[in-house]
């Protein structure tokens, strides 16, 4: 089974976790962003330069915006030109883009095919094989489960097991027990033991570092990793882009 990493924005706390990657000698793509975001550090140029040498730097727009709601002409730019961004910093082809916040359609995946990519990240989850190298998905986010520990918006206060309401139902048809549902660790282990049992293409863990940082996910990680690492005679570890390659060429 491939075993992949994905990385969202281009923050400076990248650099931990691609060092904690590449202690259990697994990968990452980091998809990168060069407008600040949330008004933490970011990556500089030599930061993603140097993360390009044991890692794959993907893109991931120019400023952020929601793709699909904006004028076409500015979807085309932002893709195109967020490709040549990370191709004048790491001195690499970049075959890898993420869209925005999720945000995606046919004709935006187009966009991207057009620009010369070779696939693209989603945020679906849950997901262990892919059908379109354009509407890559993903396994498990690393976010706070089964409990949020911020409340930003309103209807979070009447919501706070919202992390797993909304995998609920597919956990249920996955036949994933309740045991394994108490914590992010106990369900990321649970997860990857049923893929590898399945003999599944893949496991995709994908975050944003800076939510490791900002709800103390740092331990969660490290133990997930050490456990894939446990059984690294049965896995394959890969970049997205290498991903897409062996599932799609």
């Amino acid at each position: 089974m491939i075993f992949t990493t994905s990385w969202d924005d281009g923050y400076a706390s990248d650099r931990k976790t691609a060092d904690l990657l590449s202690h259990y000698k697994l990968t990452g793509t980091f998809y990168v962003c060069p407008q600040q975001q949330h008004n933490v550090p970011m990556l500089s140029d030599s930061d993603i330069a140097a993360l390009a040498t044991q890692h794959e730097v993907g893109a991931h727009s120019l400023t952020h915006p929601r793709l699909s709601r904006i004028p076409p002409e500015q979807a085309k730019e932002e893709i195109e030109k967020s490709k040549a961004w990370v191709e004048e910093r790491t001195g690499h082809a970049c075959t890898m883009f993420c869209y925005p916040k999720g945000d995606w359609s046919g004709s935006i995946a187009g966009l991207v095919k057009g620009a010369g990519f070779q696939g693209a990240r989603t945020v679906e989850e849950l997901c262990f094989s892919a059908g379109n190298p354009f509407a890559l998905p993903t396994s498990l986010h690393l976010y706070p489960f089964p409990w949020r520990k911020r409340f930003t918006r309103w209807w979070h206060l009447f919501d706070i097991a919202g992390p797993w309401r909304v995998k609920r139902g597919r956990l249920s048809e996955m036949k994933i027990p309740m045991i394994a549902q108490r914590g992010w660790l106990s369900l990321a282990c649970a997860l990857f033991d049923r893929a590898l049992q399945e003999e599944r293409p893949f496991f995709h863990l994908w975050g944003h570092t800076e939510e490791i940082r900002r709800y103390g996910m740092q331990g969660d990680l490290k133990n997930f990793l050490a456990y894939v690492h446990e059984h690294r005679g049965a896995i394959t570890p890969l970049t997205n882009g290498a991903l897409v390659s062996r599932l799609f060429t």
